[in-house]
């Protein structure tokens, strides 16, 4: 019950439009049913079958007022005066549509009938109008905030989340999800209001008219209840393992699309499509389970209730035809249409349980996102960071990404202002995950790691990661403008200091060789850019920033030389005046740093310039060697 407590709690906010739709649907069905009940009086004005109803009629009324015999049965005299308690309401209700059709004449009242008939049916649907666009308005604005939210929690996510997931299922939860909740919302109240007040409203009819062949039209409806819990527990199974297969579409489809290089250079075009036929047919037969089944309750309830419609017109149909009614062929007329017009929305609300337990399926899956822990995020009562003055201190900082598996082991240094500090080692050594600690993309599991004194979890993310600015091996450009892609996140920056940080990055030139220049798109991921152009980007997005401390990860490791030496000046111009921590591939672009530390199996093994680590040997002047061995022959 909690969750659909909380999959609509949403609608608070909403609750004037709610309200508007809902009052708006109850009229429409008032304005619907009244059509329904004016049947009755209209085929006896038509056919005046009282005037004309000869003596010897076979279609003449049961009973006569004073007619009825005492009942012998217990509670008898309680059930005859509400039958008469009944029939009296019944009579009111005809009177009243009679006082508004009244005439002298037969067709003045066939006038009065056609406009009253025309002003039902201009209310009906002008309130129809009005809950649909409440109601739409409604469901729209929660599909916005289900969506904002989503995205707002991802933003807050830790990194460790994201490499655990597909990315197809994460765009599944904003896209799919989404929808078929909304889905169920729409359901749940658009269709709960007109269709139950409908159903209450031609319900009453059939009891006013004649109480004793509703309760015989009541025998079908516990099968029918019976039937549609069985369906929607079915239904709920089937529509989460579809919701599953539709995030697997969409995880082939994006890492398809994201790796498109990859796919052409392998010729594995054929491969990509196999899979993702895969992925749409295991979708489609999932889908194909739940729609089967979701289909069968619609013709079933129909059949069920058309079967009791069937009994109740043999058995009251020929009571009417051999004289022994207690219903007017009017009276009979609406049962009939009263009865027949309550299988529709009948119908559809046996669709409420199963849509809602699909709704409740992609709910599930919204709220496990929005209910995931978040594992980095400010403490409270964290201070800005205003500045970087003094250090940055790792002390004894241990991590993990899985419990059994150390990644970083002990680890402590000290980086003061204005130091270039790198990092070389094997590959899986740890390098990176040691400085994506200090951004705060992790938490080291033991020890701290401190800026001028302070754990950096005593300080806010924001301002932490706004001292730092980081340029990374892999570039990550946004499919917008070169301008805007330097100038990520500083709105209202002018393109005069966008220009001079691209010169700084030695990206000005190969900028205004494009005809669109610094409104060059760049495409997805920067596809139109090489990989040296690229870092530039990011070079410059960094310079722009300012920040007082840069972390470069194997910024030039992918880089062919002559791209190697422009990204390399425009590092040089990049870390004047700054603390610098830098992950280095090829050792060459790091011999003037102020000091070395190589990581290996998660630990700091050797730490000193260059010339003294080539003087201690050991595993940097074996790495070294092995790079520049054709040199030093």
């Amino acid at each position: 019950m909690n969750l659909y407590r909380r999959s609509f709690s949403v609608l608070k906010a909403r609750w004037k439009q709610l309200l508007t739709a809902s009052v708006s649907a109850a009229l429409h069905a008032l304005f619907a049913a009244a059509l329904v009940w004016m049947v009755g009086p209209l085929l006896m004005t038509l056919f005046d079958v009282e005037s004309s109803v000869a003596p010897d009629s076979t279609i003449t009324r049961m009973h006569t007022p004073g007619s009825e015999q005492p009942s012998t049965l217990p509670g008898g005299g309680q059930i005859a005066e509400l039958s008469s308690g009944v029939e009296r309401l019944r009579e009111a209700m005809k009177a009243t549509i009679t006082d508004l059709t009244d005439a002298e004449t037969r067709r003045g009242k066939l006038v009065n009938f056609c406009w009253l008939i025309l002003i039902v049916v201009i209310a009906k649907n002008v309130f129809l109008y009005l809950q649909g666009f409440f109601m739409a308005y409604v469901q729209q604005s929660v599909m916005r905030q289900f969506r904002d939210d989503l995205f707002k929690k991802y933003q807050r996510l830790s990194l460790d989340y994201f490499h655990s997931r597909r990315t197809g299922q994460i765009i599944s939860r904003v896209t799919n999800d989404v929808i078929v909740l909304n889905e169920s919302i729409d359901i749940g109240f658009n269709r709960l209001v007109t269709d139950g007040l409908l159903v209450i409203l031609f319900s009453a009819f059939l009891v006013i008219l004649s109480w004793k062949l509703t309760l015989l039209a009541m025998i079908v409806l516990p099968v029918v209840f019976w039937f549609i819990y069985v369906v929607g527990k079915k239904l709920r199974k089937y529509s989460e393992r579809s919701q599953e297969r539709m995030a697997d579409v969409n995880s082939v489809l994006e890492e398809s699309v994201s790796n498109v290089r990859i796919v052409r250079a392998f010729a594995m075009e054929k491969f990509e499509i196999g899979k993702f036929l895969n992925a749409t047919y295991r979708y489609f037969r999932d889908l194909l389970r739940m729609t089967r089944i979701r289909h069968l309750a619609s013709p079933v309830n129909d059949t069920l209730a058309t079967l009791a419609g069937i009994a109740i017109l043999l058995f009251a149909g020929s009571r009417i035809i051999e004289g022994t009614g207690e219903l007017d062929v009017g009276d009979f007329m609406t049962f009939v249409l009263a009865m027949f017009s309550m299988i529709k929305p009948v119908k559809s609300l046996s669709q409420i349980h199963i849509k809602l337990q699909e709704g409740m399926a992609a709910a599930s899956r919204i709220f496990e996102v929005m209910d995931t822990e978040e594992k980095i995020k400010d403490r409270p009562g964290a201070v800005e960071a205003n500045g970087f003055d003094g250090s940055i201190v790792y002390d004894r900082v241990s991590f993990r990404y899985n419990p059994d598996e150390p990644v970083l082991q002990d680890i402590s240094f000290e980086v003061k202002k204005g130091e270039i500090v790198a990092l070389v080692g094997p590959s899986g050594a740890g390098k990176s995950t040691l400085f994506d600690l200090l951004p705060r993309y992790y938490d080291p599991q033991e020890g701290t790691i401190r800026i001028d004194g302070h754990d950096i979890r005593d300080l806010t993310i924001n301002s932490l990661r706004g001292l730092m600015g980081i340029v990374t091996q892999e570039t990550y450009l946004f499919n917008d403008t070169i301008r805007n892609n330097i100038a990520y996140g500083l709105n209202g920056i002018p393109d005069e200091k966008v220009r001079e940080a691209a010169r700084m990055a030695n990206a000005d030139d190969f900028v205004n060789e494009f005809r669109e220049g610094y409104s060059t798109i760049v495409g997805n991921r920067g596809v139109k850019l090489s990989g040296g152009q690229r870092q530039r980007i990011s070079i410059a997005r960094a310079l722009l920033k300012n920040p007082q401390i840069l972390i470069f990860d194997e910024a030039t490791s992918s880089l062919d030389t002559e791209s190697e030496i422009l990204v390399q000046q425009a590092i040089d111009h990049l870390i004047k005046g700054r603390t610098t921590l830098v992950i280095a591939h090829r050792l060459s672009t790091i011999k003037n740093a102020d000091r070395i530390m190589v990581l290996d199996n998660g630990r700091i093994v050797q730490s000193g310039s260059h010339n003294d680590l080539i003087a201690q040997g050991g595993l940097y002047k074996r790495l070294y060697e092995m790079q520049f061995q054709d040199e030093l022959r």
